[in-house]
């Protein structure tokens, strides 16, 4: 039984064009064991037949709602579910990817019965088009993590990790902190260490109940300059947030841990970005800039803001400029923005 007014959990899904995989995650949804939840379906303006998939669960079950926006992101689509949502529990499912028959019911008893604001599972990655799915091999063990413990761990991005998805959240860590998802890549980064600030604890599940679709387009996978800077700027979220808030110290090592591990990868995404454009023109001066960067983040005089925080050395993209029809510029081989 559920119930309609209050439900225990509210799952929200932002959709834009996933037709080809939203139908699988409804499915999962709809087939969850624990079943006192309501599915917010937030439709970004999506272009291809979603909205038609998502309106039929709506159709067939009460549980399922659909909601649609003008088009503005992921973050924007997550908020404005975040607006809508009754439950007392939160859970982020991306639309092109699924969850577990257990996943809601293992997830929120974890809370319940550890009295936890967040819970943690396990996940495995699904290839799209192949049926097979591989596990991601963490060392995450059934247990229940202090504050400061989970945090450090998951600033050093070892066994817990910030993705919105795979984890379960008391509402009131958003409503009761004012904490909404920053409109930029990343921004799950940028925002799990602020909620799991606020946590009096997480609970931690052994079982692999999350499935991400590894798709060609991810944000790894075609890194640029501008996902680079939003990048080293998710990570200065956090120590900007845990340094307004006086605790600055016991999280230092793990910001300087994590921004070391950061400006070593992006150093790869930046050689790569030069030689698929085969453009080397400012590729020293995008060194020095992932390197301020770096060291803007771990400064011992960096000054805190209430403000959204931003760094001051920001990459640029390689590519050489060409003349369009209409006479404005263009890189080549950089697809236009949408």
């Amino acid at each position: 039984m559920h119930n309609k007014q209050t439900p225990k959990i509210s799952i929200i899904v932002p959709i834009y064009n996933v037709e080809k995989y939203l139908n699988k995650c409804l499915k999962s949804i709809q087939a969850q064991t624990f079943t006192d939840f309501e599915a917010l379906l937030i439709n970004d303006g999506t272009k291809d037949n979603s909205a038609a998939i998502a309106q039929k669960y709506c159709d067939s079950d009460d549980r399922f709602k659909l909601y649609t926006k003008e088009n503005g992101g992921l973050s924007d689509s997550r908020n404005y579910g975040l607006k809508l949502a009754k439950g007392e529990y939160i859970a982020f499912i991306d639309a092109d990817d699924y969850i577990h028959k257990d996943y809601l019911y293992v997830l929120y008893h974890e809370c319940i019965d550890n009295d936890a604001d967040m819970s943690y599972c396990r996940f495995k990655y699904s290839y799209f088009n192949t049926g097979i799915t591989f596990p991601m091999f963490i060392s995450a063990k059934k247990e229940v993590l202090k504050t400061v413990d989970a945090l450090n761990i998951l600033i050093r991005d070892n066994f817990l990790h910030s993705y919105a998805w795979n984890k379960m959240y008391k509402k009131s860590l958003f409503d009761d902190n004012n904490i909404t998802y920053p409109d930029m890549y990343f921004e799950d980064v940028a925002t799990s260490g602020r909620l799991l600030f606020h946590a009096n604890k997480i609970a931690v599940s052994d079982r692999y109940l999350y499935y991400y679709l590894k798709r060609f387009g991810s944000i790894m996978s075609t890194m640029n300059a501008k996902k680079i800077n939003d990048f080293l700027r998710s990570a200065l979220f956090t120590r900007n947030y845990v340094q307004l808030k006086g605790h600055y110290d016991e999280y230092k090592d793990s910001i300087y841990k994590f921004a070391r591990k950061m400006h070593r990868v992006n150093i790869y995404s930046i050689i790569r970005q030069h030689l698929v454009h085969f453009d080397f023109r400012k590729m020293g001066y995008n060194f020095k800039m992932n390197t301020a960067a770096f060291h803007y983040i771990i400064s011992d005089d960096y000054v805190p803001t209430e403000d959204l925080p931003d760094i001051p050395y920001k990459l640029v993209q390689p590519g050489r400029k060409k003349k369009n029809k209409k006479g404005s510029m263009s890189i080549v081989g950089v697809k236009p923005k949408k």
